[in-house]
């Protein structure tokens, strides 16, 4: 099938700041299936996922990825990198909701799924919360479960104690040193920073020599994930989801997840508050499961969830 393949721009809920997506879709516009969503993670972009978007394009379904603020071509001149602005991950989330919007005026009629990758999967959680009614399903990639109470406060208070030394666009090792650089201490000997990512070695020194992958979030950034962390953790935050198909898929090696123990402990949160949830954890794999060594197994396993969920409807 033919691909068309586009790259727009739209207004953020940010007030001056512009957002930056890639859609792809089939040439016959006869043949669109569905919608699918994509919300990628902290610290990477939209063009991490222009292949998996083919694929799924190809198979009669228009993708639609944008950059969230802070994060590849949706920074601005004279803007940072991890600054989400007044707002934090509202802002995202909002944004995220405005491409859908755009999306589904030309595609008015199909249903409409949403992916999200690790932050990705967080926001998509946040999303469906708020507008999951609009959804046919969700896909969790990469996700992790509750750190409790207690963590997230003792965090909260730390960020909120270095912002006022260093402002919302500041920057602090201690929390690069409390998130992504403590999960490579699971893969020695280490080739890079960055090994807890993937087994494939090529996908990693991608990450690791793309100037728009790895940065460090301003510390206003990341005191904004962790209250996204809190929201969606709580109570409400897993009974506004509606009751949707949910796929989660990730690696039982991948430290975002608690090498599996934190998307099970998810899950069965999930399945108590009576959600339809499915969950494959790939043994050996890592964190981007999109860009594992077995990433055929996994792009499968999501175009079956998709096929079913459309046939439904």
């Amino acid at each position: 099938m033919d691909i068309l393949q586009r790259e727009m721009s739209y207004e953020s809920c940010l007030n001056g700041e512009r957002i930056f997506a890639r859609v792809f879709q089939p040439a016959d516009s006869c043949r669109v299936k569905a919608i699918l969503q994509i919300a990628h993670g902290m610290a990477e972009h939209s063009l991490l996922y222009v292949d998996f978007a083919r694929q799924v394009a190809s198979q009669g379904y228009v993708v639609a990825v944008n950059d969230h603020l802070g994060h590849g071509k949706s920074v601005s001149a004279g803007g940072s990198y991890g600054y989400f602005g007044d707002g934090g991950c509202r802002n995202l989330v909002c944004d995220m909701h405005k491409l859908n919007s755009i999306i589904r005026k030309d595609c008015p009629d199909v249903p409409c799924f949403l992916l999200g990758h690790s932050m990705g999967s967080f926001l998509a959680r946040s999303y469906a919360a708020q507008y999951g009614a609009q959804l046919s399903g969700l896909i969790l990639v990469g996700t992790c479960g509750n750190a409790g109470k207690a963590v997230y406060k003792a965090e909260k208070l730390l960020a909120e104690h270095i912002l006022k030394k260093k402002g919302a666009r500041g920057h602090d090792p201690i929390f690069a040193k409390l998130s992504t650089k403590k999960y490579n201490k699971a893969f020695p000997p280490c080739r890079t920073p960055n090994d807890w990512i993937s087994r494939d070695t090529r996908q990693v020194d991608l990450y690791t020599n793309d100037p728009l992958c790895g940065f460090d979030l301003t510390v206003s950034g990341y005191r904004d994930i962790i209250c996204l962390q809190e929201e969606i953790n709580s109570r409400q935050g897993y009974k506004k989801i509606p009751d949707i198909p949910i796929l989660i898929v990730s690696g039982d090696r991948d430290p975002v997840g608690g090498f599996g123990k934190g998307v099970r402990r998810f899950a069965e949160k999930m399945n108590k508050t009576g959600h339809r949830v499915k969950v494959v954890l790939y043994p050996g794999a890592r964190h981007a499961i999109l860009t594992e060594t077995n990433s055929s197994e996994v792009y499968e396993e999501i175009m079956n969830f998709l096929s079913s969920a459309v046939e439904k409807k």
